[in-house]
């Protein structure tokens, strides 16, 4: 045989090769997308009885925790499809049942989280990615002792408040020791005149680039005025507010927060969206342990309602994606997965998004 045909035979081997791997992938692939189902969500609410009325405000209680945790979207409560379903809550779970914990009852609701993804989906909502950082909250005071910490028992009922609500809508807000090391690099008055360059090195030890500064003058009138600034390394806004309770003072806060966190960290979840394909080429795919690896890596991806191979082409797999917009969209929901670096994320390019895998 001559040299020229042992290239040709090479050649139509690894075709071969390609294509087996391709049709045995899209089985693997066929089988894991309909095999792989997301956990469901488990709320429990205390109640005091287990009348049909109590049913009915625990279902809605845990759907409505469900949808603001799943989207971070307080706005998103008002939508009319929301606004229904809530007021049907109970035919939006999976399951409810009882359990009795110390002599105390709770309402247990399961919740497919698909149906939430669905809802919110019509809604035009949004949903947070896996990568959302946690938010650095400081906090200085100026009362009739003068500037100081906000550490003390009377900034207790506030910072619990605005711990909850963070928490409730899936953002972890933590908060500075006040200790000796943090003393060192800021003082009351440091924080007060916002000099970012202490703020930023004395947050640097929490791993913290995310930070939302108080200010609050207590008047004697019992009112309260209030300055917050929110920083990351993108953007810096600030807001006032004069008000009597604390649920006021704190609301701009959370607003400013919540608003900048999921500009930068939720992905809109639309009808339009579910239905576009997104095309993407993955590079360094070489063996079928990796188109495997792939695969349940973007199978394992939320909103995406389908993985489908559509070509082999050396080491090069490509895929065609629905439920993400676009790259930036995918970008955000690939955060977690290490494995996979961008090379290319224009899919209106010839090669459209491209991507690399990172074999181990």
């Amino acid at each position: 045989m001559t040299r020229q045909n042992l290239r040709e035979a090479g050649s139509r081997g690894l075709r071969q090769l390609s294509t087996s791997l391709f049709l045995a992938l899209s089985v693997a692939i066929a089988s894991f997308a309909a095999t792989a189902q997301p956990a469901e969500v488990v709320v429990r609410i205390q109640v005091t009885d287990r009348s049909e009325e109590t049913i009915a405000a625990a279902a809605r209680e845990a759907l409505q925790q469900t949808l603001l945790l799943r989207s971070g979207d307080r706005d998103l409560l008002a939508h009319p499809t929301i606004s229904a379903a809530l007021d049907d809550a109970r035919s939006q779970l999976s399951l409810y049942q009882f359990e009795q914990i110390e002599g105390r009852t709770r309402f247990v609701a399961q919740i497919d989280p698909e149906a939430i993804d669905n809802l919110i989906r019509k809604a035009d909502g949004t949903m947070w990615t896996a990568s959302r950082p946690p938010v650095l909250m400081w906090l200085v005071v100026d009362d009739i002792g003068g500037r100081r910490f906000g550490n003390t028992d009377s900034e207790q009922p506030l910072w619990a408040a605005m711990s909850e609500t963070f928490d409730s809508l899936g953002v972890d807000l933590r908060r500075p020791l006040y200790d000796l090391s943090d003393t060192l690099l800021l003082s009351p008055q440091t924080l007060w005149d916002a000099e970012l360059g202490p703020i930023l090195e004395a947050s640097e030890r929490y791993g913290m680039t995310h930070l939302l500064i108080g200010k609050l003058i207590r008047l004697s009138s019992g009112r309260t005025i209030a300055e917050w600034l929110y920083r990351d390394t993108t953007i810096e806004q600030s807001v006032a507010v004069q008000a009597v309770s604390e649920e006021a003072v704190i609301e701009p806060a959370i607003t400013l927060a919540m608003t900048e966190m999921r500009r930068q960290y939720a992905v809109a979840l639309t009808q339009q969206s579910a239905q576009q394909v997104l095309r993407v080429r993955i590079r360094n795919v070489v063996s079928r342990d990796d188109y495997r690896a792939v695969t349940e890596a973007m199978n394992s991806l939320p909103t995406l309602e389908r993985v489908r191979p559509v070509a082999v082409e050396g080491d090069t797999l490509t895929l065609e994606l629905t439920g993400a917009s676009d790259a930036e969209t995918l970008s955000r929901l690939m955060a977690p997965l290490d494995r996979l670096t961008w090379i290319q994320d224009d899919p209106d390019s010839d090669q459209g998004a491209v991507l690399r895998w990172e074999s181990r």
